[in-house]
């Protein structure tokens, strides 16, 4: 772990120990009661017919509740998960293929009950994921590996049918292997062009700060049906993303977006049946452009788009608890400025559209009262007008199997 990893992971742990002494009193009494899960699966991945090697994902979740009294409590929790299977993961501006992925969280959650409808919540955090593209590649050399600082403030006011939540989360992501592809081209270009590009172009180029606000209302029409509503706005400055004009260069100001999402979601139980209809729709407005020197083509907007993500899901529970759950996921994606491009990477007139249908399935047995078998499978197929996948991939079709356990205490 690097030495600054382990810096603000000791500064989480400060401020959990902190928010302890603050709130709780000398002679008051403490409960401490642990929460963890583990899931432990062995399985296999395909992409368009291609085996990957069989291989084991692993998650682990803790949290030591600690309870100060009936109305102050303190969750420091950590987060752990490694997945050893090829995969197809959306990270930055684009989609990747992925052959190991890991990740290490560790967050201080502090919550107040100010009254029987009321309630703060406060939380710290830190994350570092790496991500393998390749199976030589080693741990921590990954282009996209990335760590992440949180904060944020939240509150909760309960109304005789509806929950409401507001929030404002502020986030720090940080890519320490990704720099900008400048320096490559040094030998190429005379002193004088190499200096003035490289000044302008940024370095830390995927770093960006993010400041979010979010509502979330959740009303319930009876004890078995149940609405939610939700809307996020976040704003994404990136701290060394220069833009890029139409010659090619750049200018002094640098990238922003404004990411919106709206949730809206149902939920019923029937008798031993749940069932549940979520649609999210997210647009991403961006003041940054692209310019390929290759073709000498200038596209502007470049990362506008619009999406829209439909998904159900039922769960049955059958004899002994057991569940068995089928969900399926549609999510329609369309550039707004974006060009289509062929496999040679020649421009056409229509915009890059990308829709993606992922289906999936799994049965869970409970074996003893914490301990639960676990098989689990999703078919994912996607397919767009745009052919050129030389950085992204936009078209192709994986299945993937697994089986294993759960542990919950």
């Amino acid at each position: 772990m690097r030495r600054h990893h382990f810096k603000f992971l000791s500064s989480i742990l400060l401020t959990c120990l902190l928010a302890y002494l603050l709130t709780c009193p000398i002679h008051s009494e403490v409960k401490v009661t642990p929460v963890a899960y583990v899931s432990l699966l062995g399985g296999q991945y395909f992409l368009e017919g291609e085996r990957d090697s069989f291989a084991g994902n692993f998650d682990v979740f803790f949290s030591p509740v600690i309870n100060f009294s009936e109305d102050t409590a303190l969750l420091p929790i950590y987060q752990g998960i490694y997945s050893g299977t090829m995969d197809v993961t959306e990270l930055v501006d684009g989609t990747i293929m992925t052959r190991e992925v890991m990740d290490n969280s560790l967050t201080c959650k502090f919550t107040r009950k100010y009254s029987d409808t009321f309630k703060g919540k406060a939380k710290v955090g830190y994350k570092v994921e790496y991500l393998k593209e390749t199976e030589d590649e080693e741990w921590n050399d990954g282009l996209f590996d990335y760590n992440r600082i949180l904060a944020g403030l939240e509150a909760e006011k309960m109304f005789k049918r509806t929950n409401l939540r507001i929030g404002y989360d502020f986030y720090i992501m940080h890519y320490p292997n990704y720099s900008s592809l400048i320096t490559t081209y040094e030998t190429a270009l005379d002193t004088a062009t190499y200096t003035e590009i490289s000044e302008n172009a940024g370095e830390d180029v995927l770093d960006y700060t993010t400041h979010e606000l979010f509502i979330e209302a959740l009303y319930l029409f009876s004890d078995t049906f149940s609405g939610k509503i939700g809307y996020d706005i976040a704003y994404k400055y990136f701290n060394d993303q220069t833009i890029v004009e139409s010659d090619g260069g750049f200018s002094s100001d640098k990238r922003n977006d404004f990411v919106h999402l709206l949730t809206l979601g149902i939920s019923k139980e029937l008798n031993k049946v749940s069932i549940s209809l979520y649609d999210s729709v997210e647009y991403n407005d961006s003041n940054q452009n692209s310019y390929d020197a290759n073709r000498t083509q200038y596209n502007e907007r470049y990362y506008d788009y619009f999406q829209n993500d439909v998904v159900p899901s039922i769960t049955f529970t059958m004899a002994e608890n057991a569940k068995l759950n089928f969900w399926w996921d549609l999510a329609y994606r369309k550039y707004f400025e974006r060009p289509a491009q062929d496999t040679e990477g020649n421009y056409k007139t229509s915009k890059i559209h990308q829709f993606t249908n992922t289906a999936g399935v799994s049965f869970k047995i409970p074996v003893f009262r914490t301990l639960s078998v676990k098989t689990a499978g999703s078919y994912s197929d996607s397919s767009s007008n745009n052919k050129y996948e030389a950085s992204y991939r936009y078209n192709y079709n994986t299945f993937n199997y697994f089986g294993g356990i759960d542990w919950e205490y």
